[in-house]
């Protein structure tokens, strides 16, 4: 009698999966549906902690990753520490009122070029990781949080499209909400592009990067 395979299909699955983001997605937004009572906290604020909690999850995850990256090991790392780059602008207004005369740029500008010094040494690394990235699907949500966070969120985020929209049904509330929940969306695909190159990974070491 033939044994059923413990783990569903590959299409099944594949469809499971686009099913997982896409309620992931929707999930995601869950301030837009927090009343507004001032018992619950603002939403603004939710949005912006949520932002922040899924780059540093990213960023843990990559630091995670390293260490069984192999040759990779400084490329996940500098990935890391861009993405606490990333955490660190997204923070900014919070570290420049709260630790005066401390400003958020004194720590990007080390982070940055530390990176950048880190993958120019390790140059043939770095190319190699860019040839796999390209050809992961990881990379499309990585390109998909970069247009949301900075063309959409640009235009949909500024008082001037919205003013020519609506015109005297404008509400000055409405851009820095499209731009706050554009934002977090590019903030979740961060997260899953950054699960897409980290997970293979440490399932299989490095053997992605070596495989004919």
């Amino acid at each position: 009698m033939p044994k059923l395979s413990p783990n569903p299909p590959s299409w099944l699955r594949t469809i499971l999966i686009a099913l997982t983001m896409g309620f992931g997605a929707v999930l995601i937004l869950f301030p837009a549906w927090i009343p507004d009572e001032k018992s619950v906290p603002m939403e603004d604020s939710v949005v912006e902690t949520l932002q922040s909690a899924l780059l540093a999850f990213s960023a843990a995850l990559l630091f995670a990753t390293a260490p069984h990256a192999g040759p990779f090991r400084a490329v996940y790392r500098s990935l890391g520490f861009l993405t606490v780059a990333f955490l660190i602008a997204e923070i900014g207004g919070a570290i420049d009122d709260n630790i005066h005369p401390l400003k958020h740029e004194y720590l990007l500008i080390p982070i940055l070029v530390w990176t950048g010094l880190t993958l120019f040494r390790r140059r043939r690394e770095t190319l190699h990781f860019i040839g796999f990235a390209s050809r992961h699907p990881a990379s499309g949500f990585i390109l998909a949080a970069l247009i949301l966070n900075y063309a959409f969120s640009r235009v949909f985020g500024s008082q001037a499209f919205w003013q020519a929209s609506l015109r005297e049904d404008y509400n000055p509330d409405i851009p820095p909400t499209c731009r706050g929940y554009l934002e977090l969306l590019a903030c979740y695909f961060i997260l899953l592009g950054t699960i897409g190159y980290c997970l293979p990974l440490i399932r299989r070491r490095y053997r992605m990067f070596t495989e004919p």
